[in-house]
């Protein structure tokens, strides 16, 4: 009898997987909804709690058959504070949540936190979103943008694209190689690079979004933090607007984009363009990551943009040095506590060249594999310059995620 049993490992990411093996093996629907919610864990960190709190964490946790990880000397008061580390099941989690409606301590706002990053994390993200009149479907399928740099100085292709026909003829053929979105820039934000002046950078985009916009129906993207390029570029046909500083560089943007509607990609970037590679330094990465993005999501949201109107991008490369990078894209599942879709935009950067030690123009399989780890990491959007392969990679890693016999 013991030689026929076979135990292995299920690979459990989510509620969907937890369904799909007790479906496999008979459960009915009911022991299915009471038991699914044990198939997965949570960590949720919290900063420097007092002692007492650290142990009424760590007491809780324990009776409800959860953990909680604290500081050694917690037990014996030989510190002030502690970070806490909460183990736990979704449903651990929220009855955690319920005892700590009644302790003192702030604990009934702590509570409320870890409900709402519980409910966030086990959400099925923004099934579409919305960019003035277009609907773009990300939740079944990852979305592709096409970078196309109208600048003389970008670190890839500066300089190939200054005139607006060529621009857009060379955005043509992103869409033929099958780009769902068109970014273009009139700035470069290599690192150490200057700004240009607001009559230049309108004098570069506008002209190519209004050249664009006469052959192509799709939706056009401006990457700009100025509130009066991104009117007139919007004014010229863009949808979205894509700022590298998140809404923090010039006020008045947020509400421009909202006043047409167009959907945001809210950036993440440690200083400026021109200073941010100057030693980016972190005490929590994805804590501070996520902490900018969280307040610029306020922003949007104070302007008048809808929830499916919002993208959060990480900034790979904006002030991050390469093992920040890579942490970035190994951790990525964290940011989805934000509750908004996630893009990714690893083309041709530097740190893939210092990975494998390659030039700019010898970075297509580097920029690949981080694009289609991304992917399976949760990245809802990718922006790149190599459509045509990244769109056929994309594609491969989303029916590996999801291939015909998980599904049936």
């Amino acid at each position: 009898m013991a030689d026929t049993l076979s135990p292995r490992v299920i690979l459990i990411r989510s509620r969907e997987d937890a369904t799909r093996e007790m479906r496999a093996i008979g459960v009915c629907d009911g022991g299915i909804d009471a038991m699914r919610d044990k198939a997965e864990t949570l960590v949720i960190k919290v900063t420097g709690v007092t002692v007492p709190v650290a142990h009424i964490l760590k007491q809780q946790m324990l009776s409800l058959g959860g953990e909680a990880a604290v500081h050694q000397h917690v037990l014996t008061h030989a510190v002030e504070s502690s970070d806490v580390l909460i183990m736990g099941t979704p449903l651990q989690m929220n009855r955690l949540v319920e005892r700590l409606s009644f302790q003192p301590f702030d604990l009934p706002a702590l509570g409320e936190r870890i409900a709402e990053i519980t409910r966030a994390m086990r959400a099925p993200g923004i099934p579409t979103l919305r960019a003035r009149d277009f609907a773009l479907d990300i939740g079944k399928r990852v979305h592709v943008v096409g970078i196309v740099n109208v600048t003389p100085d970008s670190f890839s292709d500066g300089g190939l694209y200054l005139n607006p026909t060529e621009a857009a003829a060379h955005a043509l053929t992103l869409i033929e190689d099958g780009a769902d979105v068109i970014d273009i820039g009139g700035q470069s934000s290599r690192p150490g690079s200057e700004p240009v002046s607001e009559d230049e950078e309108l004098k570069r985009v506008v002209p190519v979004i209004e050249a664009l916009s006469e052959e192509w129906p799709g939706p056009i993207s401006v990457d700009t933090y100025r509130s009066r390029v991104a009117a007139e570029a919007l004014e010229a046909g863009a949808a979205i607007v894509n700022d590298i500083s998140a809404f923090s560089f010039d006020p008045e943007i947020a509400g421009v984009t909202a006043g047409f509607g167009a959907a945001c990609i809210l950036m993440h970037m440690q200083g400026s363009p021109l200073n941010m590679q100057e030693a980016p330094r972190y005490d929590d990465l994805m804590g501070e990551i996520a902490g900018v993005l969280s307040d610029a999501i306020k922003r949007a949201r104070a302007a008048g943009i809808g929830d499916d109107q919002i993208v959060v991008d990480p900034g790979i490369g904006f002030g991050k040095t390469t093992e920040h990078n890579l942490t970035i894209l190994r951790r990525l599942p964290e940011l989805k506590v934000l509750g908004a879709p996630i893009l990714v935009g690893p083309s041709r950067k530097s740190f893939i060249g210092k990975v494998l030690d390659l030039a700019v123009d010898e970075r297509l399989e580097g920029t690949l594999a981080a694009t289609a780890y991304a992917v399976a990491q949760g990245a809802r959007l990718v922006r790149v310059h190599d459509v045509k392969p990244v769109v056929r990679a994309v594609r491969m890693v989303e029916a590996c995620i999801a291939s015909p016999i998980e599904r049936s």
